[in-house]
């Protein structure tokens, strides 16, 4: 990979990130994302752990490298087919993993939709920062 590459997921797994912090805030899916869960803003507030950011963004590092690689062997280099690919992987592994876990889990729907529609909406968005880079 290049170096542009390079900046391109690390671009990316910021821009993860600051999506997670906008979809889960009271502005976008906050509130419902509590109800859905169960708790309240207190307990949410109680069970936060610092390190879990670092592992986020470990995550969200990953899943942009993931992108990245596809992208390369599949000679990818524009925005659009950064959006395409962001699109199928977030459909095709996010969506479905989420799908079937929650299923036999027994979540919420509501629950289910929140948190694949984030991921998906982040795979786009780092498709295109690594399509742009390209």
């Amino acid at each position: 990979m290049t170096s542009n590459v390079v900046y391109a997921v690390l671009v990316s797994g910021v821009a993860y990130m600051v999506l997670g912090a906008l979809w889960y805030s009271p502005v976008l899916f906050g509130k419902s994302w509590m109800k859905l869960i169960g708790k309240s803003e207190e307990q949410v507030k109680k069970d936060f752990k610092p390190i879990n950011y670092l592992w986020a963004f470990i995550g969200s590092l990953i899943a942009a490298y993931g992108i990245a690689r596809i992208m390369v062997s599949f000679g990818g280099s524009t925005i659009r087919d950064g959006m395409i690919i962001g699109l199928v992987a977030g459909i095709c592994f996010v969506g479905a993993a989420f799908f079937i876990n929650d299923l036999f889990e027994s979540r919420p729907k509501g629950l289910t939709f929140i948190n694949v529609l984030y991921h998906l909406t982040g795979f786009i968005v780092m498709g295109i920062i690594i399509g742009a880079w390209q």
